[in-house]
């Protein structure tokens, strides 16, 4: 379908080039008009145009003003101009800039009209088969340049040249982004197909998708290349974007984690699939790549594949523990329930300790805000009113059955100074550590209130 404007300040001729190519059924046309500029451009504002059939003289504005206008929003838009025989010199001149497809005299029969529609729809059956063309040539490119992309990495992670240089040219030969100087971090991502009967092609398109969803979280803030090592899997090789200082490196493992979680989260929420995927604890050198990627391939492959997606990260202590895994959509009753258990039995062990959210997240392998919004979305809680409670009652049971100090008391319930037990204390309990030892301890009284 094509979309065509008439422009004349006569309506009659409006109507009349309307009624001219109505008759032609060999197109399937959309005609707007208009009987002024003011009106044309209003119209050009709202909708796309691909012809424009203009009276070459108006008010307000020439039609070679009004062509440059239109061409500076719609360089594709062709152009016809209806002229009367003192304005051939204007058509003329307007030809010359490019776009203007034709002239024709008001008086000529329809049959030059016709034809000269019939050009301007050549031009852009013309051009949309080059732009078809330069997308399917870009397309191919698209696909050599992934090719190179995994065929260089993969030799760096298989033999790593000695001499820096060698590895600069290769990663600006396949256009990776990463410096050779700096360490990596690792991640690999599986997007698990729930549907056998998707074609290649849709499968395809999946991985596309899911590749765009993370680059999108990933651009503003880390370098990285991705790589399609199989039909299902990634590999994410990121740095810190910016200055590479240590802090940086320290803390792109915790960044990194997070954008993962965001990436699982949106590729469910939008591609209605599970994205499992492993990422290491920390940024290695280019010698060890080969060996982390073959470390978390392992550790993902470790976990069955199907409705469930899992975010690992790498740890010392991972063998010792089990993941938490995720249900596609929301968690099972179960797994909640021994997420909650785990926490609980962790903070109750360590009331005098470090139980701030980041130390908590890395027992359970969620990332801080993660684990803030499931807890309380399970609970109802928030999960540093659980901590204060279980604190105090820790405080009630000593303050009532000891006689340690309450400084000592403060410690054990994972205060470093009085001042700050007390204010907490009071606060919870309506009255000071002192005057609950008074009221309970005199009775050896060691049950808690509130």
């Amino acid at each position: 379908m094509y979309r065509v404007l008439i422009i004349d300040d006569e309506p009659m001729i409006v109507e009349s080039l309307e009624q001219t190519l109505r008759e032609e059924k060999q197109w399937e046309l959309t005609i707007y008009q208009a009987f002024n500029v003011y009106d044309a451009l209003e119209c050009m504002g709202q909708n796309r145009v691909d012809i424009v059939l203009s009276d070459i003289r108006m008010p307000g504005m020439t039609g070679i003003e009004l062509h440059q206008r239109i061409k500076s929003s719609w360089p594709r838009c062709r152009f016809i101009f209806v002229t009367g025989y003192n304005e051939f010199h204007y058509a003329r001149d307007a030809i010359r800039t490019g776009g203007v497809v034709d002239y024709v005299l008001k008086n000529e029969d329809s049959g030059v009209i016709v034809e000269a529609v019939r050009k301007a729809i050549a031009e852009l059956d013309e051009l949309e088969d080059r732009s078809s063309y330069l997308h399917h040539v870009q397309g191919k490119l698209h696909v050599a340049l992934a090719a190179l992309r995994k065929d260089t990495m993969f030799e760096l992670m298989r033999s790593l040249p000695a001499d820096p240089v060698v590895v600069k040219d290769k990663l600006e030969a396949a256009e990776i982004g990463l410096t050779p100087s700096e360490p990596l971090l690792v991640a690999i991502g599986r997007l698990d197909p729930l549907d056998t009967d998707w074609s290649e092609a849709d499968w395809e398109l999946l991985m596309f998708a899911c590749q765009n969803i993370a680059e999108e979280y990933l651009d503003p803030t880390i370098v990285h290349a991705t790589v399609q090592y199989s039909r299902h899997q990634f590999i994410w090789f990121m740095q810190s974007k910016g200055e590479a200082d240590s802090h940086a490196w320290k803390h792109l493992a915790s960044r990194a984690y997070d954008i993962m979680e965001a990436v699982q989260e949106t590729c469910r929420r939008l591609l209605k699939l599970p994205l499992s995927a492993a990422l290491g604890r920390e940024p290695v050198a280019w010698e060890r790549l080969g060996s982390q990627f073959e470390h978390l391939a392992a550790l993902l492959d470790e976990h069955s594949h199907g409705e469930q997606e899992w975010l690992i990260q790498d740890s010392e202590q991972l063998a010792s523990r089990k993941s938490i895994s995720v249900d596609v959509g929301a968690e099972t009753n179960g797994q909640e329930e021994r997420l909650i258990l785990v926490l609980h039995r962790y903070i109750q062990s360590n009331l005098g300790g470090d139980l701030s959210l980041v130390r908590l997240a890395e027992q359970v392998h969620h990332s801080p805000s993660y684990l803030s919004r499931q807890y309380k979305r399970i609970t109802g809680t928030m999960l540093s009113d659980y901590i204060t409670e279980e604190r105090m009652r820790l405080a009630q049971r000593l303050l009532a059955s000891s006689t340690m100090k309450i400084q000592e008391i403060a410690s054990q319930a994972g205060y470093e100074a009085a001042p700050q037990f007390n204010r907490s204390f009071k606060k919870w309990c309506q009255m000071t550590p002192q005057g609950y030892r008074d009221r309970h301890f005199a009775f050896g009284n060691d049950q808690t209130t509130q």
